[in-house]
């Protein structure tokens, strides 16, 4: 029982300490997101999710991943200071009588976070950390033209 009682202790102290190591000081790193919907009737809908930093990671550490909103997608790197994630949302996809496919989503995550909270999934010499990000600032939504601009 002892031996149960301190594996138990050990394990929650080893998660505990996975978790809050800090990879990247938030005042070295803005994220923000913007909603968007196509212009289109059923073109779909999602979320733009993008992480500036202000300092290139080291070689050793990856970004690969943000849960937001109840959504776990992978970062695109644009450069070395800048990643995007692409979440598709429900929103804005039409199913037509007689069409068996599904509405497609980005994969979900069971994290229940607050609204404006994410956390990033860095790699750090093959080993996952988790880092919460408390305030992502909210960008104006992107509406898409249903058709191209007349000139």
């Amino acid at each position: 029982m002892i031996q149960y009682i301190l594996y138990l202790f050990f394990a929650t102290t080893l998660i505990s300490c996975n978790t809050t190591e800090t990879i990247v000081q938030e005042n070295n790193l803005s994220a923000s997101y913007e909603t968007w919907v196509a212009g289109v009737r059923g073109g779909g809908s999602g979320i733009n999710f993008y992480v500036d930093l202000k300092t290139e990671l080291t070689e050793e550490i990856e970004l690969k991943k943000v849960i937001f909103r109840g959504y776990e997608v992978p970062f695109e790197k644009q450069d070395a200071l800048h990643f995007m994630a692409r979440i598709k949302t429900e929103g804005n996809q039409q199913k037509f009588d007689g069409d068996d496919s599904q509405i497609y989503t980005s994969p979900k995550n069971a994290l229940t976070l607050a609204e404006n909270e994410a956390i990033l999934i860095f790699l750090k010499n093959g080993k996952e950390i988790r880092q919460t990000i408390k305030e992502v600032k909210e960008k104006p939504m992107l509406l898409y033209p249903s058709t191209k601009p007349k000139f």
